[in-house]
C-alpha cells in the first residue's frame, strides 16, 4: 500500500510535469526585490482604506510597474502547499497580494488601540455593548467569507486581471456618484458604530460581497453598505475599518497557512519585511486621514478618480487589442 507522503509525491510529480516549464525556488525569490517591496508596501498601505480597491491597484502595479511574471503554467520547482499541490508563479504573485495585508492590520490596530482594547475588555466582562458590536462585526464579515472560501479558486483563476480591474474601478466610481446623490452627509450622532444591530451589519456585509471582484474595493463596499444602513460618513468608514480588521485578518492567515512550508521557500524574508513594515506605516497615515476627510467632504474625488484610471486602462487595454 502506498504511504500517504508518497501519494503526495507521486501527485505533485504529475503536476510538474503537466505543467511543463519550472523556475528553482532561487528564482522566484530573486524576483522579490527590494525594489518591488516598496512599490509593493506603498500601494498597498494607501490604497488599503482608501475606496479605491488595494487589490485592484496591486494587479495593476505587479502588471505595469513591476512587471510581476505570473505566468499559471509555470511551477516553483520542488515546491508544494499543505495540499501538497504544486505551486504556480500566479499563485505566488497574487498570494504575496493578500499576504501583504497584514501590514494594513497592523496600522489598524495602532490607529484603533482604545476602540479595540475596550471591545477586548467589554467582550470579556460580558458588557451588553461590546458583544453588541463584536456580533455586528461578525456578521458583517461572515458572508463574503463563506462566499471566498467557496470560490475563491474561481475568483482567482478568472477575475484577477487588469480588464476585470479597470471595468470595476469604474463601476465603482459610479456608484459613489449616484450613493452620493441620493444618500446625503449628515452628521454623526454619538457612538453609532456602538449601537449598530445586526441587521444594518448584515447589510455591510452583503455589500462586502462585492468587493470579491478585484477593483470593486473592500473599504468601498462597506462604506456605502454602512451609509444605506443609516451610518453618517465617519462611523460608516469607522466600522468598515474595524470588519476590515477582522476580513484581512482572515484573508491573510488563511493563504499563509495554505501555502505551508511553500511560505518560506518563495518569500525572501528581507524584501518581504520591508513591504510589511512600508505597508503598515502608510496605512497608518491613511487610515487617520481618511475619518476626517470623508466626514469633511464625502467620496466624490475618489469616483472621480477610479473613473479616470479605469477609462485609462480600458482605453490602453482597446488600443492595444486593434493594434
Amino acid at each position: 500500500m502506498l504511504r500517504p507522503a508518497l501519494v503526495l509525491s507521486l501527485l505533485a510529480s504529475l503536476s510538474v510535469f503537466a505543467a511543463g516549464e519550472e523556475r528553482t525556488p532561487a528564482e522566484v525569490r530573486a524576483d522579490f526585490t527590494y525594489g518591488r517591496a516598496v512599490v509593493t508596501g506603498v500601494v498597498e498601505g494607501v490604497t488599503e482604506y482608501l475606496p479605491v480597491s488595494s487589490t485592484g491597484h496591486m494587479i495593476i502595479s505587479d502588471g505595469l510597474i513591476c512587471n510581476v511574471n505570473k505566468d499559471p503554467n509555470v511551477i516553483v520547482q520542488g515546491v508544494v502547499d499543505r495540499k501538497g499541490r504544486a505551486v504556480s508563479l500566479a499563485r505566488v504573485a497574487d498570494d504575496y497580494i493578500v499576504i501583504i495585508q497584514l501590514g494594513a492590520i497592523l496600522a489598524v490596530l495602532v490607529a484603533f488601540f482604545g476602540r479595540l482594547r475596550g471591545l477586548l475588555v467589554g467582550v470579556v466582562r460580558g458588557e451588553r455593548a461590546s458583544l453588541q458590536l463584536a456580533f455586528a462585526i461578525v456578521v458583517a464579515f461572515l458572508p463574503a467569507a463563506a462566499l471566498g472560501f467557496l470560490f475563491k479558486d474561481a475568483i482567482a483563476s478568472t477575475l484577477f486581471s487588469v480588464g476585470v480591474v479597470a471595468a470595476a474601478l469604474v463601476v465603482g466610481g459610479i456608484a459613489i456618484l449616484i450613493a452620493e446623490k441620493f444618500l446625503p452627509a449628515r452628521p454623526a450622532e454619538g457612538d453609532e458604530v456602538a449601537a449598530l444591530g445586526w441587521r444594518s451589519a448584515l447589510t455591510v456585509g452583503l455589500c462586502q460581497c462585492f468587493a470579491l471582484i478585484p477593483g470593486t474595493s473592500r473599504s468601498l463596499a462597506t462604506i456605502l453598505g454602512g451609509r444605506l444602513a443609516g451610518l453618517s460618513h465617519a462611523a460608516a468608514t469607522e466600522f468598515s475599518f474595524l470588519v476590515g480588521l477582522l476580513t484581512l485578518s482572515a484573508a491573510s492567515v488563511y493563504k499563509m497557512w495554505s501555502l505551508g512550508p511553500a511560505l518560506t521557500q518563495v518569500y525572501p524574508a528581507g524584501p518581504a519585511g520591508l513591504g510589511l513594515l512600508i505597508a503598515a506605516v502608510t496605512a497608518f497615515v491613511s487610515v487617520k486621514w481618511l475619518v476626517g476627510y470623508v466626514s469633511r467632504r464625502g467620496l466624490g474625488v475618489f469616483a472621480w478618480y477610479r473613473i479616470a484610471l479605469g477609462g485609462t486602462i480600458l482605453a490602453a487595454l482597446a488600443v492595444r487589442t486593434l493594434r
